[in-house]
């Protein structure tokens, strides 16, 4: 079964491109942090490791226009989709082999912009 589920924030805010035919897509990284204990995670920063995993998830049609419209830089999502491999020969004639994530599904987790500040106001308003 290929299926995935990942949570993360986008690394940067999302652009549309839109094809000939209509149809439209945007690729995008999340910045997932691995699960390590703060020894753990403080040990492989001081080594200069990884500690998070950054894929590339690529959306189509309405919800990649809605990814555009909502989303920026930094914004939290869950992503339910299925993993695609493809290879291609660059300019040096070298076998490139990519790893992404086709979306299904695209939850926004936090409220955008003008939506987020109302709920900080309204929980201001009843502190």
């Amino acid at each position: 079964m290929n299926q995935v589920s990942l949570v993360g924030r986008l690394t940067l805010s999302p652009e549309l491109r839109t094809f000939q035919d209509g149809n439209c897509v945007t690729k995008f990284n999340i910045a997932i942090d691995r699960y390590l204990a703060t020894a753990q995670k403080e040990e492989k920063k001081s080594e200069g490791k990884a500690t998070a995993d950054f894929p590339r998830v690529i959306v189509w049609g309405k919800q990649a226009e809605n990814c555009c419209k909502y989303l920026k830089k930094g914004a939290m999502v869950s992503i339910v989709g299925r993993v695609a491999t493809s290879t291609f020969e660059n300019a040096d004639g070298d076998n490139v082999y990519l790893t992404e994530i086709v979306a299904d599904r695209v939850q926004f987790l936090e409220p955008s912009g003008s939506e987020r500040r109302k709920s900080q106001d309204k929980e201001m308003t009843f502190s």
